[in-house]
Formats: C-alpha cells, sequence, structure tokens
C-alpha cells in the first residue's frame, strides 16, 4: 500500500526517525526486565546485616543513606520472587543468548531480502512476548527464560536490518549522522524505558509495564508499515531531487541485488575488520551490556535508591549516551565533509575520546563510596563517553564493507552481544554480595580496562576505508540488471552481454 501523501517532509530522515524509534521501542522492552527485577525480587536482609557487621566500607553505605531503609523495606514487603543474584544475572543474560545466536543470519537476511520487513517482525514478536511476560513469568520461571532467548532472537534484528537499509537510504556525506541517529534510539528507549518502568512499576504495578510498552511497539509497527520503504527507487512519494541525492551521494551499488557469495574468509582474516570488532565487544559490548543491565540492581543495593529514584536518575546518563553520540556524529561528518580529517583519522579520533572519558568516569565511580549525586553524575559522564565512541565504532561496518553492511555488522555484534549474557554471569560472580561496593569496584575496574583496551587496539589497526574484498572483483555475479543499472554502475561491456561477471580490471 503507499504511502500517504505527509507534505514535503524528507523521505530519508522520515526513515531515519522511525528506524531510531524502532531502536527506541527494542531498547524499553529489552530493558525493562532491569527495573522489574529490582521491584519484584526480595531483599535479602540477612545478607545486608552480615554486610554491616563484616565490611567497613558497606557499613558506611548503609550508614550515610539510612534514610532509605524505609522505603525499602515497604518495596521488599511488596515483592513476590526469592531469587539469588546469580539466577537474576542468568535471567538478564538469557535475552543475549538469543540475540547473539541470531546476529550473523539475520544479517545475512537483511542483506538478501531486505531490512523492513525483517525490522517490523521482529519488533511484532518481541512485543507479543513482552505482552504475556508476566502470566509467564508467574507460571514458570523456565518458561519465562525461554521467552527471554526468543526476544532476544527477536530483536537481533534491529542494527543488521537498519544498516542494511541506511546503505540504501543515507548519502555518503550523511552516514554518521544518519546511523548515529540510528543507533542512538538504544540511548533514547534505555532513558525512556527506566524512567517509565520505574514510574509504573511504582504506581500501577510491574504487570502493566510489560502490557504498555509491548502494546506502543505494536503501534509503531503500523507507522513503520505504511511509512517506510525498502530503497529510494521503490518509493511513490519521494520527490524527484531527493531521490536524486540519494543516489548519486552514496557508495557506489549499494543498492544492486547480488548473487555473490560473501567473502566470509576474507571477513575473518581482516585486520580492519577484526579491529572494530575487538572495539564493538569491549566499548559497544562489555562496557555497555554491563551498564545496561545492572545499573538499576547497583543502584539499588550500594546506593540504596528505591525504584522511583532509579526511575528519576536512571534516565539521566541514557539521555547522555544519546545526546552524545548525536553531537559526535555530526562533528564527524563535519570533519569528512570539510576534509579536516580523513575517514579513518576521524572514527580513530571520535572513538578514542569516548573510550577515555568512559574508562576515567568508571575509575572515578569505583570510589565514589555512598554518594548518590557523584555516582549518577559520573555514570551520566560514562554513558556519554560510550555515546561518542558509538559515532565512530557503529558506522566503520558501512566504512569496511558498504554492500555487506548487514552481514558485516552482524558478525560484529554476535561477538559483541555475546558480551550481553558472559557479562552478567562474570558480574554476578564478583557481586554475590550486591550491597558491597567492593565487587561492583571490581567490576568498574573490569569495564573501565576494556575499553582502553578496544580504544587503543583499533588505534592501531583500525580502518575507515573500504576494503578491497568488498569492492566488485573476483568474477562477482548480479542478478539480471539492465542495460540502465549497468551504466549507473559504470561497467564495461564484455563481450555481447553486460554485468555478467567482470573482475576488478572490468570497473
Amino acid at each position: 500500500m503507499p504511502s500517504p501523501h505527509i507534505g514535503h517532509i524528507s523521505r530519508r530522515w522520515l526513515f531515519a526517525f522511525l528506524a531510531f524509534l524502532g531502536i527506541s521501542c527494542l531498547h524499553i522492552l529489552r530493558l525493562n526486565i532491569s527495573v522489574v527485577i529490582a521491584t519484584i525480587v526480595k531483599t535479602n536482609n540477612s545478607t545486608h546485616s552480615q554486610s554491616r557487621d563484616s565490611n567497613i566500607s558497606t557499613q558506611m553505605c548503609f550508614s550515610a543513606e539510612e534514610r532509605e531503609v524505609d522505603s525499602l523495606s515497604k518495596e521488599n514487603k511488596q515483592a513476590e520472587f526469592e531469587w539469588s543474584s546469580h539466577t537474576q544475572e542468568l535471567l538478564l543474560a538469557s535475552f543475549y543468548i538469543g540475540y547473539a545466536i541470531m546476529q550473523a543470519p539475520v544479517g545475512w537476511m537483511a542483506d538478501t531480502f531486505g531490512g523492513k520487513w525483517l525490522f517490523a517482525a521482529g519488533v511484532i514478536v518481541s512485543a507479543i512476548l513482552n505482552i504475556v511476560g508476566p502470566v509467564v513469568l508467574r507460571a514458570s520461571l523456565p518458561l519465562f527464560f525461554a521467552t527471554r532467548v526468543v526476544s532476544g532472537m527477536a530483536e537481533a534484528v534491529a542494527f543488521p536490518a537498519s544498516n542494511t537499509l541506511t546503505t540504501k537510504w543515507a548519502p555518503d556525506n550523511e552516514k554518521t549522522t544518519m546511523t548515529s541517529l540510528i543507533v542512538s534510539g538504544s540511548g533514547f528507549g534505555s532513558a525512556v524505558g527506566q524512567f517509565f518502568s520505574g514510574m509504573v512499576c511504582s504506581f500501577i504495578g510491574w504487570e502493566a509495564s510489560f502490557y504498555i510498552f509491548g502494546g506502543a511497539c505494536l503501534l509503531w509497527v503500523l507507522l513503520w508499515a505504511f511509512l517506510v520503504f525498502e530503497d529510494p527507487g521503490v518509493h511513490p512519494y519521494i520527490s524527484v531531487e531527493e531521490r536524486n541525492k540519494i543516489e548519486e551521494n552514496r557508495s557506489r551499488r549499494s543498492n544492486i541485488k547480488l548473487k555473490a557469495i560473501i567473502p566470509f574468509r576474507s571477513i575473518v582474516t581482516s585486520l580492519p575488520v577484526i579491529a572494530w570488532g575487538v572495539s564493538m565487544v569491549t566499548i559497544a559490548g562489555f562496557v555497555v551490556f554491563i551498564l545496561l543491565t545492572n545499573l538499576p540492581l547497583y543502584m539499588k543495593h550500594v546506593q540504596r535508591l528505591d525504584t522511583v529514584k532509579i526511575g528519576y536518575l536512571l534516565p539521566i546518563p541514557f539521555a547522555a549516551h544519546c545526546v552524545m553520540m548525536l553531537v559526535a556524529s555530526s562533528l564527524s561528518d563535519m570533519l569528512i565533509r570539510k576534509k579536516l580529517l580523513g575517514v579513518t583519522q576521524t572514527r580513530k579520533l571520535i572513538t578514542n575520546i569516548g573510550a577515555v572519558v568512559t574508562s576515567g568516569s568508571l575509575l572515578a565511580v569505583s570510589h565514589v563510596g555512598c554518594s548518590q549525586l557523584k555516582a549518577v553524575a559520573l555514570m551520566t559522564t560514562a554513558m556519554g563517553g560510550v555515546g561518542i565512541a558509538f559515532a565512530g565504532i557503529f558506522v566503520n561496518a558501512q566504512d569496511l564493507a558498504p554492500r555487506f553492511a548487514g552481514t558485516l555488522f552482524g558478525i560484529g555484534n554476535a561477538f559483541s552481544v555475546s558480551t550481553g549474557f558472559i557479562g552478567p554471569l562474570i558480574v554476578g560472580l564478583l557481586t554475590e554480595d550486591q550491597s558491597a561496593p567492593e565487587g561492583w569496584r571490581n567490576v568498574f575496574y573490569m569495564a573501565a580496562g576494556l575499553s582502553l583496551f578496544g580504544a587503543i587496539f583499533f588505534q592501531l589497526f583500525g580502518s575507515g576505508l573500504e576494503q578491497d574484498w568488498a569492492k566488485y572483483n573476483s568474477g562477482t555475479q548480479f542478478d539480471n540488471l539492465d542495460d540502465a543499472a549497468c551504466e549507473k554502475m559504470d561497467l564495461k561491456t564484455i563481450g555481447d552481454e553486460k554485468c555478467d561477471h567482470f573482475t576488478d580490471t572490468d570497473v
């Protein structure tokens, strides 16, 4: 069905905005469980008592925040489940098992079949599973674990699908900004989700957070279905001027359907790809997922915040993540557009700045003690640093291999999100007593070190240039291209046939 007429709104930025909202929806659904766990799990008072007696720094936290004990006790009386820290972390990690498994397959699917309906299907499945979540949770904890794994599989479509679509919709000089706008939906969704999850859990009930967010994401699917198209060439309402601007200023042939076998061997042995992958695993992986999944628990058990205050304060770090990603992406595009720096230099500079800010903030928060305001402020700068680094990392897959962007991102993100289930398990081991600051200090030390390592490795071996193996060579074969498509691709005629087979010398 054609898109309804909506005036002179830029169709490429409408796509980007709706993709941003889609990423936001999925992150709201993903992180709702973090706040819910802080609400429904009974606090182990005996552990707290032991911590008071046996640990000086933990004693400081309890005595400094004694005014919070009454509200936390009330919450504890309302909690339904008695889960150990290991069970809680395993529940948080279960989502990322499915999420990691599906990254490479959905990347290939997005490159092969397109990203629009793949993205929509992922949101539909995740939203429905979210809506039935409370019933399943009360019926069977193992079954709820299974639904979280399936939810992870469904949400895995988001970044590979949006990456594939962006290569079709973004002119080269807008690629960083558009990609970062879309990816910043992760920070925006996290901020909005943390805020409203806290409010809904406190004033309506934790079950309502599943129903409300799931329903809202299903409404997004309707907008996406009617207003977004796979490619500017098939959009019925895009202006000729905008279509020409996109097609004349994007990476060559990113929209051509290929029969070519994806060069997996070249991908996994490419040093720039490995450097990008290391930054994905460390900065976009361990650091992000540790903070995303565990901040509510840290704020509750160490800083002694109740669910209402968690809802008020935790959105601030994620809002900083969103804002700083957009600022850094705009700066990146400006540096490249004005030729102040090359693409490689820009990607490395932005990534390194973000990683250093993140590491410094995490080291500082490790020693903040029991000051709630200082903890939130330093977490805000840490997440802001992650947002800056994201502006250099997430677009790099499109730099290295524009026509394999979905596949490449899927492979890299598979390794990255594997830390989403490994990280929480490590956190669970380090924080058996969730109220003891020492365990969390080790968590933040680890995250800070990984952030710096990822930045250094990317600085040494990363690149912002399209790789030779990603170009049209080695006898790449195409699907039934007409003369107009061949002419647009600037390919030479080979015998009586065009575009059937060609090598480096043919381009």
